[in-house]
């Protein structure tokens, strides 16, 4: 992750700075992954909750223009596996919504939610109060990075993704089988 972002600074073009900025939160995401199920008693299994708090409270920290707020039920366990695509799908949305929704303006919040939803699903909900997705926007057919990554775990989890639209701003909100 450090030497990512070395680069990322170092390059001089603000195209592949963001590119290896991104790429730095991924991995960041992962090895927080690691870190946890290093020093827990189970090193299949991990507290979900408990890790995306730990992965927004990375983001909040590399993404100063937009403050993360983060309510995260603890004690649903997941396999190692299916924790870090869940929690991927966190970062990907909350990079996205840095990135889009307050473009040109000085920043603004990110709402992220992950709770049960009844007793065998889990709600994974990331909203912001920018500017709203874009008129066209297909989540059939995502055209960045981030949105194909997020459509690609929540597939690969056998969940759903939906988007809410809202007066400002929009939410994005997984449903995964526990």
């Amino acid at each position: 992750t450090s030497m990512l972002q070395l680069q990322a600074r170092d390059i001089g073009d603000p195209t592949l700075t963001l590119y290896l900025e991104e790429a730095a939160q991924r991995v960041s995401a992962v090895a927080r992954a690691h870190d946890q199920l290093f020093r827990g008693a189970d090193i299949e299994r991990m507290d979900l909750g408990k890790y995306v708090e730990g992965v927004c409270k990375d983001l909040d920290a590399s993404v100063a223009h937009c403050v993360i707020h983060t309510e995260a039920q603890h004690g649903m366990e997941f396999s190692a596996d299916r924790a870090i695509s869940a929690a991927l799908v966190v970062n990907e949305l909350i990079a996205n919504a840095a990135k889009h929704a307050y473009r040109g303006k000085q920043g603004g919040r990110v709402q992220v939610r992950i709770a049960g939803a009844g007793e065998d699903k889990l709600s994974i909900s990331v909203r912001d109060e920018g500017t709203g997705v874009p008129q066209g926007f297909d989540l059939a057919q995502p055209k960045g990075l981030g949105m194909r990554i997020v459509t690609s775990f929540v597939t690969q989890l056998n969940g759903t993704i939906e988007i809410r639209h809202h007066n400002p701003g929009s939410e994005f909100v997984v449903i995964l089988p526990r």
